[in-house]
Parts: structure tokens; C-alpha cells; sequence
């Protein structure tokens, strides 16, 4: 019996490719024989990897939806961009609690009460906005970005299955 060395499928001993794979069996690493009470490897299938792609639209609302209350980042943890993903988090959940907070009060707690202090809250309230917002607008387009232009990791590439 002979047996392909490239992907082990038994052969015609007059063969000069491998049946399964195509392999030439002249010259170095051709066919050999093999004891009858060995058992043949399982021959491999050719396939390309299947490789997984994070969607665009999936990281625009992942980074919008909970980006908008301060939980920016999240487009990018599922694009795989960890780092840029975990500082726009921090820096989101910061800017947006004070934002948020600051607009509460403004608009719902004390729209007639503004007092003497009502100039300094105004001012505060646009401040954070003009940070916030845009921020939230630029993560948003950015993970879309990062998801419209990523290759996939090598960790994302499932193996295809052995037979």
C-alpha cells in the first residue's frame, strides 16, 4: 500500500500525483510505503479560512445608542480597537455624567430658581456640551471608520472543521 506523505490518502502504486490533494510523487517526498497494521492519517481538506468582519452599522449604534449617555467606546471594544475603546469609555462616562448631571439641573431642577448662580450653570452646561457632543458624534464616525476599513484579527480566523 502507498500512502500520499502531504495529506496520507492511499494510492495506486502506479500513480504519479495524489488522487485527493495532487501532490507529485517524483523526486524528494514521494509516496512511501507503509505497514499494514498502521492506520493512514486523515487526509485534509484545502479550504480557506473563514474569517469573521465586525459590521459598520453594528459599531455606529454600539458607539450612538450608549455613547450618548456616556458609555462612548463601545463601537470600538467591538471593532477590537481595546485601547482606543477603554480611554474614549473612561473619558465618556466622566464628560458625560457631568454634562448630563449639569443639564438635569439646568432644564428640569431649576428653570425658574436660577438665582445668582444661574449665569455660571448656563456657562458650565455649554461647556461640557460643546465637549461632549461632538465627541460622542466623532466616536461614533470613527468606529464606523474602523469597522468599514478593519481586516479581521488573526484571533477572529475559525480553523474549518476536520473531517
Amino acid at each position: 500500500m502507498r500512502y500520499c506523505p502531504r495529506c496520507g490518502a492511499q494510492m495506486r502504486s502506479e500513480a504519479r500525483f495524489c488522487d485527493q490533494c495532487g501532490h507529485s510523487l517524483s523526486g524528494p517526498g514521494t509516496a512511501r510505503k507503509v505497514r499494514s497494521d498502521y492506520p493512514p492519517s486523515k487526509p485534509q481538506l484545502p479550504s480557506a479560512p473563514v474569517t469573521s468582519r465586525a459590521s459598520p452599522m453594528i459599531a455606529a449604534i454600539l458607539a450612538l445608542g450608549p455613547g450618548l449617555f456616556g458609555l462612548m467606546g463601545l463601537g470600538h471594544i467591538y471593532v477590537r480597537a481595546l485601547a482606543k475603546g477603554l480611554v474614549l469609555l473612561v473619558i465618556g462616562a466622566v464628560l458625560g455624567l457631568f454634562t448630563w448631571v449639569l443639564i438635569i439641573d439646568l432644564f428640569l431642577l431649576s428653570p425658574l430658581d436660577m438665582g445668582p448662580n444661574g449665569a455660571e450653570l448656563t456657562g458650565a452646561v455649554a461647556l461640557f456640551s460643546f465637549i461632549f457632543f461632538p465627541l460622542w458624534l466623532w466616536q461614533a464616525y470613527d468606529a464606523y471608520l474602523n469597522a468599514k476599513t478593519s481586516r479581521p484579527s488573526p484571533d477572529a480566523i475559525i480553523p474549518p472543521p476536520y473531517y
